[in-house]
């Protein structure tokens, strides 16, 4: 038989995100499945495919999927206000419940909003409506922050590409599947308005298993990885000191200047371009929208993924490959959705389009290319972030620089959200949004210098031997 070396997980480390992958003389052990770095991987996907996938699949819809753009936004808006501490405090929620506990948590406050979004649909419940938006904003940054920190934390070094494309295909996923649901229950309504109210109840019953699949987790120091090294040291301060360790993150001026903005980006452009959509589509066309868009979102994440993965590429030409093919592609999709959106101004009556009518395509395809590029982007900056601090970020404090990201960029959509949810002409909020891209595109510029010397010095020589089990000796 093949000897078995135990895992020696309870001696956490503060070691580099990017740690070496090193051979041992000795043989493997062999991974226990269930404690295996994908299976947590996929563990997280399917909490969040039950959580915000399930939400996402309204929000991709336009407005939450309300007739109402104005209340639906303004109610987004809400929630991501609320993120913005929430994901602050997540760092101290981690240290006293653990991974397992907080992402259970935060995945618990979806399902009140999206019954809020059923009542406030089948009844014009604005109350509860409120209500639902400040659970689901108090919980849902513990969530972000758990979700993306296991996911950068668990997996081995040369297989964070792959794990990051699962973790967010499988988000994608739950709106392909919601688009799916939304078209079917909705394909009748040819014209502009809400979803029908029974549409909601479905999410609903999605988000109440979310908890539950989230207990599955395992903690860190239960996790096997393939190269026996354990997971970096997960935040273990006090309470209070760990929300102010997190705060003072915010003194990093490569926080402030590069990765609020750059961070921001993917949550602040869908707030303009799903109010584009609620305002000018079918209820059965932004039904279909949320079909599509997650299944080209999918294959640009296995394109972004794969080309991370190369081996035989520097880490600074695989970020810059990735990084110009999604700018590309988001600003490209901007200056077109601004010019349509400047030519509908000055037509009399708005224009709705539904897809047989003239001019569908080239009105309905650029929203597709921008969903893709934002949410794409929203993966793979997980990614450049951890080459962003490669010498000085130890486990718990690369979670408190996800803490400070994720509640700048909720700080960001809540802005946005909040300038769409009043009576501005759309055109004009998409100067703002072209402004804000050009702005992320020099931020982009700057750091990926950075990471250029940084690389070029071999800052990120990571020896990659991968390690697989040995099979058992042939008696």
């Amino acid at each position: 038989m093949s000897t078995m070396i135990p895992f020696d997980n309870e001696k956490q480390h503060d070691s580099d995100v990017n740690e070496l992958t090193i051979a041992n003389d000795e043989p493997p052990a062999e991974v226990e499945w269930y404690r295996s770095t994908l299976v947590q991987v996929v563990i997280v996907g399917m909490t969040s495919f039950l959580a915000p996938g399930a939400y996402s699949s309204l929000a991709s819809v336009g407005a939450g999927g309300l007739a109402n753009v104005n209340i639906g936004n303004a109610s987004v808006a809400l929630a991501y206000a609320l993120i913005v501490p929430s994901a602050l405090c997540a760092t101290a929620c981690l240290s006293k419940l653990g991974a397992r506990y907080s992402l259970s948590l935060g995945a618990a406050g979806y399902v009140f909003y999206a019954a809020a979004l059923y009542q406030n649909s089948a009844t014009g419940n604005q109350g509860f409506l409120i209500a639902g938006a400040i659970i689901c904003g108090a919980t849902s940054g513990i969530f972000w922050v758990t979700e993306a920190a296991v996911t950068m934390l668990y997996s081995e070094p040369q297989y964070k590409g792959r794990h990051l494309a699962i973790w967010q295909s499988l988000f994608q996923l739950a709106t392909c599947i919601g688009g799916a649901i939304n078209l079917g229950l909705n394909i009748d309504l040819d014209q502009t308005g809400g979803l029908k109210p029974k549409t909601f109840l479905v999410f609903v019953g999605l988000n109440a298993i979310a908890p539950i699949c989230a207990l599955l987790l395992s903690n860190p120091k239960q996790v096997q990885r393939k190269d026996h090294l354990p997971v970096p040291a997960f935040p273990a301060e006090p309470f209070f000191k760990e929300v102010w360790l997190t705060v003072l993150e915010l003194r990093d001026p490569r926080i402030i200047a590069w990765s609020c903005f750059l961070w921001s980006q993917s949550l602040f452009i869908p707030s303009w371009t799903s109010t584009y959509l609620a305002i000018h589509f079918s209820v059965r066309v932004r039904g279909l929208t949320s079909l599509i868009t997650p299944l080209l979102t999918i294959l640009t994440l296995a394109f972004v993924g794969s080309v991370l993965d190369v081996k035989t590429l520097t880490v600074r030409y695989k970020l810059v490959i990735t990084w110009s093919f999604l700018q590309i592609l988001g600003l490209g999709s901007a200056i077109w959705l601004l010019v349509m959106q400047v030519r509908q101004s000055t037509e009399s009556v708005p224009p709705t389009w539904d897809w047989g009518t003239p001019g569908f395509a080239a009105a309905w395809v650029p929203y597709l290319f921008s969903f893709a590029a934002s949410w794409t982007s929203y993966g793979f900056f997980y990614y450049m972030a951890t080459y962003c601090f490669p010498q000085e970020a130890s486990g718990a404090r690369t979670t408190r620089i996800i803490a400070t990201l994720r509640s700048a960029e909720s700080g960001s959509a809540a802005i946005a959200f909040g300038i769409n949810s009043i009576n501005v002409p759309l055109h004009h909020i998409g100067y703002i949004n072209l402004v804000f891209i050009i702005v992320c595109l020099f931020c982009g510029a700057y750091v990926l210098q950075w990471i250029w010397k940084n690389d070029k010095r071999g800052a990120y020589t990571e020896v990659i031997l991968p390690v697989e089990p040995v099979p058992a000796a042939i008696h």
